[in-house]
């Protein structure tokens, strides 16, 4: 692609490949060093939780991965690409090839459902007939359950349906990594599940590699195939759920009790 002369073109990772690279991660605001020599790898087809307490650094790092925020120090490899050597088309690039699912969903309330999934096509997928967008939308909807919402405004929608819709547009250019920033966070156990559930449907029918930030310990159970805990800006333990859970290190043991 010549509109950046430093994004890579599209490379063919196969399963268990590596698909992120953070190495030596450094961010401090101010004094406060929030990562600090932070190591991080994804591989393709995995989903990796990112557990640590409030204010430790979870979401700094993800936004350090796709740009949002530029590192002090360190390297953040996506895809191929080194992150701080992207001029603003490569980020773009690279950002079509990765969803993002925020916190607080993000949905365009001016917006109807259909609206809000059509915006992102309207950027990237040009090449699509109307029929086809119409159909993309669909489909999408179809996979997190909610085809019937396709003209409601997002405040016609409860809290696990914005959820949803939110994944749906993520999910609406089949990005081949998704960031999840805390996804559960304001709903309800039993919801919380259902979207924790979907986050491992969305895995195995997107093939998608993820990283995911939370510190709901259900959501960390259902949906993680490792977990890295982040304690003091570092890589400080690694490992499955069930391994972990099992740690006699009272650090770790923090979260698990």
């Amino acid at each position: 692609m010549n509109s950046s002369k430093t994004y890579k073109s599209v490379t063919d990772f196969k399963t268990g490949d590596t698909v992120i690279t953070v190495s030596k991660l450094q961010k401090s605001f101010g004094p406060k060093k929030v990562l600090y020599d932070f190591d991080l790898e994804l591989k393709k087809g995995e989903n990796l939780v990112v557990l640590g307490r409030s204010g430790s650094g979870k979401s700094v790092l993800i936004k350090c991965i796709i740009g949002l925020l530029k590192s002090d120090g360190g390297k953040i490899d996506v895809l191929g690409n080194d992150i701080g050597e992207l001029d603003h088309i490569g980020l773009d690039l690279i950002r079509a090839r990765v969803g993002f699912l925020f916190q607080s969903n993000a949905l365009y309330d001016s917006m109807t459902v259909r609206e809000n999934l059509e915006f992102p096509m309207r950027r990237h997928l040009t090449h699509l007939s109307a029929e086809e967008v119409e159909t993309k939308i669909l489909e999408t909807l179809t996979n997190v359950g909610l085809a019937n919402t396709i003209d409601l405004m997002p405040a016609e929608l409860s809290g696990g349906m914005q959820k949803r819709i939110a994944l749906a547009r993520t999910l609406i250019l089949h990005p081949e990594i998704i960031l999840y920033d805390e996804p559960t966070t304001g709903l309800d156990p039993v919801t919380g599940r259902e979207i924790s559930s979907l986050m491992v449907d969305v895995q195995e029918k997107y093939k998608t590699s993820s990283i995911i930030i939370s510190h709901d310990m259900k959501c960390v159970e259902i949906t993680s195939d490792r977990i890295i805990v982040l304690i003091d800006g570092k890589c400080y333990a690694s490992g499955t759920y069930e391994d972990l859970s099992k740690s006699t290190d009272e650090k770790v043991k923090q979260f698990f009790e």
